[in-house]
């Protein structure tokens, strides 16, 4: 590597997206079966494994916005 050459940074945003997305699910099926083995009816485990999907990922959607304003 030179000494003149520039350093350059990588930006993934799809990748980011699919780490949040991918954890989103994985809570939402510990929720599901969470729910399940406290004997809840489907619609309540559907209800509940679906309201989690959405807190994490809107959480997570959150963090990256604040982590990608400081870069």
């Amino acid at each position: 590597m030179s000494i003149h050459s520039t350093q350059q940074t990588c930006h993934h945003p799809a990748r980011d997206i699919t780490i949040v997305t991918l954890v989103s699910g994985v809570a939402s099926l510990g929720t599901a079966v969470v729910a399940m083995s406290l004997h809840a009816s489907p619609f309540a485990t559907l209800t509940t494994s679906g309201a989690a999907f959405m807190a994490v990922l809107t959480a997570g959607m959150n963090v990256l916005k604040h982590v990608k304003r400081d870069s």
